[in-house]
């Protein structure tokens, strides 16, 4: 708190109240007492008036022009009356008065006012009077000036008055308090600090407020000494704890790198394991279409077409492997490519299964949607759900779509009339990464479940939303919204 600030505060409090109390005053009075004035001297003439009746009807009887004009002349006492006539029933002057020395102030505001007269109930003239209520107003307001000067000066000294008795009762021992509380360091204080404010003399309800003051002084003494033995005991906890961390986190650190290098070592061995599986596999693959082409017995062809089709079965399965590994390690392209191209592709791959099975395999894509993104990978998400639509349908079609969005991006539908999924199928394909379907020895249709959960890790990785809907009357439609590609973490754990 600045020196005298309250002081200064305080003073000028009271002197805007004060104004605005004779402000509101001022505006009271102009606002009553001079409407009151005129209704006051309109009253006091009306008095007059009825006083001299008696007089003014007897010498207008009289035809006394001497004595009217001396009844007259008891206007001169009322400054707003300017002039008095006394008139006979035909309108004929008996008696006159005219005010001579009129003060100037600056404007008129004339006004007639007539009262009849009688003789012996019977009507006999009139007397007319001519006033200047302006004078009235003029004369108000100058009064009214005059009790507002007086109430200022007043207010003026009781102001001074209670000012005195603030600065000796309010002001001076709440700075005498301020003082001495900033020069209190909050961090390094004793008792002897507190005790210093009881040579402060306070009064009422600021001697409360000191011992308040105290109290709480007193209390934070309390609480920095047992704040100091804290510390203390902290910074010898601190010292033991950072040790401990310091442990842990190499400890954590040579477990992180530890469990880096082992899934490292499991990717790299996967992808050594795959790639090794696929050149014998591709060795009896080409075998065995080479004794497909020789002229075997019907039994012999049939086991050979045996072999053919596990092998090839067996290669798609190596080339799921191959395609989640690969989406475990190394991150989506980002470049901006043709869908119709990247799904054609996929399309035409597997367009040979389609027809073996006798489907109606559809292909409705706009030729001129673009964007950004891996059309390796899109592909791969195209031909995983384009494989599990004709696996899953015997007959009728599987159709894949891809439109424009109106929210941005692309919509790619693949809808197929297979055998469809129950509602519990759902449920457990969306709970797990690894799902089939159909489980045990005797299932119909054969895989690891890899399809759906490499479309999910494309999808996680792309930014993109896939879901599953059914189909009426049958199958099912899978359906991936697209946009451009947004950045991805590349390491995910497998």
């Amino acid at each position: 708190m600045k020196p005298r600030g309250l002081s200064i505060r305080l003073a000028m409090l009271m002197v805007i109240a004060t104004l605005l109390m004779q402000v509101a005053h001022g505006l009271y009075r102009f606002s009553v007492d001079v409407p009151m004035a005129r209704e006051r001297s309109m009253g006091e003439i009306n008095n007059l008036v009825t006083s001299l009746q008696p007089a003014l009807s007897e010498s207008l009887y009289q035809y006394n022009e001497h004595l009217s004009e001396e009844i007259l002349k008891t206007f001169r006492a009322y400054d707003a009356v300017q002039a008095v006539w006394l008139l006979d029933s035909d309108g004929t002057g008996i008696g006159v008065w005219v005010r001579v020395d009129t003060p100037a102030i600056g404007t008129e505001d004339f006004q007639e006012v007539t009262w009849p007269l009688q003789h012996q109930a019977t009507e006999i003239g009139s007397l007319v009077i001519l006033m200047d209520m302006s004078i009235i107003e003029h004369a108000a307001i100058v009064q009214v000036w005059h009790i507002i000067a007086f109430s200022a000066l007043i207010g003026l000294l009781a102001l001074v008055f209670l000012y005195i008795i603030a600065q000796a009762l309010v002001t001076k021992p709440i700075e005498s308090l301020s003082r001495m509380v900033n020069q209190i360091d909050s961090h390094e204080f004793t008792q002897d600090d507190i005790n210093v404010l009881d040579n402060i003399n306070t009064y009422y309800e600021i001697e409360s407020l000191k011992l308040s003051i105290k109290d709480i002084l007193s209390e934070l003494l309390e609480h920095l000494v047992e704040h100091k033995k804290n510390v203390s005991l902290l910074q010898k906890f601190n010292q033991t704890l950072e040790q401990s961390v310091k442990e842990r986190t190499f400890e954590l650190e040579q477990a992180k790198e530890k469990a880096e290098v082992a899934n490292r070592a499991k990717t790299d061995f996967l992808n050594v394991i795959t790639h090794e599986l696929r050149t014998p596999l591709n060795g009896v693959l080409g075998f065995s279409s080479i004794l497909k082409g020789r002229d075997l017995a019907e039994k012999d062809k049939q086991m050979v077409e045996g072999i053919e089709h596990s092998g090839q079965g067996l290669l798609l399965l190596l080339n799921d492997i191959i395609d989640f590994i690969d989406l475990d390690s190394k991150p989506l392209a980002e470049q901006t490519l043709s869908v119709y191209d990247a799904l054609a592709s996929s399309f035409n791959e597997i367009k040979t299964q389609a027809e073996q099975k006798q489907l109606d395999f559809q292909l409705d894509v706009d030729k001129s949607l673009i964007l950004k993104g891996d059309p390796r990978r899109l592909s791969i998400l195209a031909r995983q759900l384009l494989t599990n639509g004709i696996k899953f349908t015997e007959s009728g079609s599987v159709i894949l779509r891809c439109e424009q969005v109106e929210t941005g991006g692309v919509l790619m539908t693949v809808e197929d009339t297979g055998v469809g999924m129950s509602d519990e199928q759902y449920e457990r394909l969306c709970q797990g990464v690894f799902n089939q379907l159909e489980q045990g020895l005797n299932r119909s249709k054969s895989g690891l479940g890899l399809g759906l959960a490499i479309v999910n890790r494309i999808c996680s990785k792309w930014g993109a939303q896939w879901w599953i809907e059914k189909n009426v009357p049958q199958g099912t439609k899978v359906l991936v919204q697209l946009k451009d590609i947004r950045p991805q973490n590349t390491l995910t754990s497998l």
